[in-house]
């Protein structure tokens, strides 16, 4: 009786241990510059960049991906993290939205959180860059095949 809980306390601290926040883009083949030209081309210019250039970070934008305006009436704003994960090929990608919310009493913003929503579709935005940075590498050139 008493094996049977602690196995049923094992089992349940494994399924509910390493749960990764966002949207993840498994087996990605491209080289490491062309997956931060994708990257780039789908954020804009990145407001931070770590010092191994494995993860970016977008600047504030709104909830259709356009670039965030100060002086809107919408107290949302959001953010993009792209990390890209693995000491070699192929790549797994974590692509992080989150959201920050004005606070009147603080006169700033606040985190509230992840949008896995937006996260997705940031993530399937990415997914299509990254796939025709694949079928622009991999075309045959038939005048110099070698």
């Amino acid at each position: 009786m008493k094996s049977n809980q602690l196995f049923f306390l094992g089992a349940i601290f494994f399924m509910l241990s390493c749960q990764t926040p966002g949207y993840f883009i498994p087996d990605t083949q491209l080289q490491l510059p062309d997956i931060r030209k994708a990257v780039n081309a789908v954020i804009g210019k990145p407001r931070f960049v770590s010092t191994n250039g494995r993860e970016m970070v977008s600047e504030f934008h709104d909830d259709k991906f356009q670039p965030y305006d100060e002086n809107s009436k919408n107290k949302m704003r959001y953010q993009t993290k792209v990390v890209i994960l693995g000491p070699r090929r192929p790549y797994e990608i974590n692509v992080l939205v989150s959201q920050e919310q004005f606070e009147n009493q603080t006169t700033s913003y606040v985190v509230r959180g992840l949008d896995e929503g937006l996260s997705r579709r940031r993530a399937m935005i990415i997914k299509k860059a990254l796939n025709l940075s694949l079928e622009r590498q991999s075309r045959f050139d038939g005048e110099k095949p070698f």
